[in-house]
This record gives C-alpha cells, sequence and structure tokens, in this order.
C-alpha cells in the first residue's frame, strides 16, 4: 500500500479528477495536504506573474533591420570574394610568372625535379606570409588545418616510398599533390590575409 499520493495524483485531484483512494487520502494525510498547498501556492504565483507581450508596432522597425543587416551581409560577402578572388588571381600570376607554377619541366629537369622545385618555391612563399604569427578566425584555421593535415600525409607516402624504392609515377604523382596541396594552402592563406585587411 502506497503511503502518499503521487504529484499527478495530486494534480487530478485538484482538477477534480481524482480517484477516490487519492481524495481520501487526501483529507487524512497532513503530508499530502502540505503539497497539495504548495501546489496551489505554485499556480498562484505563476498566474501572478506579469503578462510579457511584443508591442505590436514594433514589427515594421524589426523587418527593417532584418532586411538592413541581410544587405550589409551580402554586400560584405560580395566584397571579401573579389577581395579574395583578386588576391588570390595576384599571387597565383605572381607564382606563375617566376616559374614556380608550371606544367613544362625546365630543360635538362626531369618532371620530378621539377615538381620538388615547384613545392620547395611553394614553401618559400608561404614563409613570406608568416602564418604562425597571424591570427586565424575559426573557417580558415579549419581550411588550413585540414591542408596542413592532407600534406603530411603525403609526405609520410613520399618518405615511405622513398625508403622502399617504389615506382617512379608513384612518386610522381605524390609530389603533385603535394604540389597542389601547397598552392591551395598558399592560397588559403593569401584569402585569409587579404579578409584581415578588409
Amino acid at each position: 500500500m502506497r503511503k502518499h499520493c503521487t504529484m499527478s495524483e495530486l494534480l487530478a485531484v485538484r482538477d477534480g479528477e481524482g480517484s477516490a483512494w487519492a481524495r481520501a487520502h487526501l483529507e487524512e494525510c497532513p503530508f499530502c495536504q502540505q503539497e497539495m498547498d504548495m501546489l496551489y501556492g505554485r499556480v498562484a504565483a505563476l498566474r501572478a506573474l506579469p503578462a510579457h507581450r511584443p508591442p505590436r508596432d514594433r514589427w515594421a522597425a524589426i523587418k527593417a533591420q532584418a532586411v538592413r543587416d541581410r544587405r550589409t551581409t551580402v554586400v560584405r560577402r560580395s566584397a571579401f570574394g573579389a577581395l579574395a578572388a583578386a588576391a588570390a588571381i595576384a599571387v597565383l600570376v605572381g607564382i606563375r610568372g617566376i616559374g614556380v607554377v608550371g606544367p613544362t619541366p625546365a630543360s635538362g629537369q626531369t618532371e620530378l625535379e621539377t615538381l620538388m622545385a615547384q613545392s620547395r618555391q611553394l614553401e618559400t612563399t608561404l614563409q613570406t606570409y608568416d602564418p604562425a604569427g597571424r591570427v586565424l578566425n575559426a573557417r580558415a584555421a579549419g581550411v588550413i588545418a585540414d591542408l596542413e593535415d592532407r600534406i603530411a600525409l603525403v609526405d609520410a607516402g613520399i618518405s615511405q616510398m622513398t625508403a622502399r624504392n617504389g615506382s617512379r609515377d608513384d612518386l610522381i604523382s605524390l609530389w603533385r599533390d603535394r604540389v597542389d596541396l601547397m598552392d591551395a594552402l598558399v592560397n588559403a592563406h593569401v584569402t585569409r590575409a587579404a579578409y584581415v585587411g578588409f
């Protein structure tokens, strides 16, 4: 046999739907009577709270502010995108202009040596941006961290391939991947630098 009413039973009694046992128990049990009094007190306190309703005349101002915010965001994104694209193109043109990125190897060089030279040049270019000394936003940090992780995996593959004298074609493919990832990393830093300056 239960000793006291549950909260559900007290609520049912309060709403006039309680069982006969709960009603009879409530009349005899001081503990359950105290719980019922506290329940009524809570309901009364909640009903005494002031009703807060938004003012009806504020919708026009809220809508206008939302439109202004949306326009500002679109303008900023457009300006950032144009600035980032211009900076990336300038870097690519500059790198290609000094012979860093290009499909044709210099005379007397093999494709592998050309890719290794491109990789070294991109490393040098990356150092000119001083990536360690700059503040990153979350998106740029995520992109850059992903690229650096992928470069580390490619570097591990190059080390393994070199150590076991793997096929030259596989090694060239890995170095090509490294150059592409390094190029993307340089572009990510340029885009981020353009954003910070914006």
